[in-house]
């Protein structure tokens, strides 16, 4: 088997989800300062960061050759769907946004 193609060994995962985790943890905190009310900038970096970290995992589990699981793929691709057209809307639901977020982070922290 050639070294280069092999799929990343738990530890490698591990730290990339614990950073991925990292991510999500500091959208969720932008979008619950938004949902507190604030001021505009504040909301608008919510929005933008949501916008790209979603984006970004849809790239992701579109991705030819991911090591995610089909049902999974499926998934985080419909749940970014529904995050993406959220954050378009002209008053996001910035607690809807974070839960999700949150929910989704919880899976990434790494269970001993």
């Amino acid at each position: 088997m050639n070294p280069a193609a092999a799929p990343p060994s738990r530890p490698a995962l591990a730290g990339q989800r614990a950073e991925e985790a990292v991510l999500f943890r500091r959208v969720v905190l932008l979008l619950r300062q938004a949902q507190e009310g604030a001021d505009p900038a504040t909301a608008i970096a919510a929005e933008e960061a949501t916008r790209r970290l979603w984006e970004g995992v849809l790239c992701a589990v579109e991705r030819p050759g991911t090591i995610l699981p089909r049902a999974l793929r499926q998934g985080l691709g419909a749940l970014g769907g529904a995050v993406l057209r959220e954050i378009t809307q002209p008053a996001p639901d910035y607690a809807f946004l974070a839960a999700i977020n949150e929910q989704v982070m919880a899976g990434l922290v790494t269970r001993h």
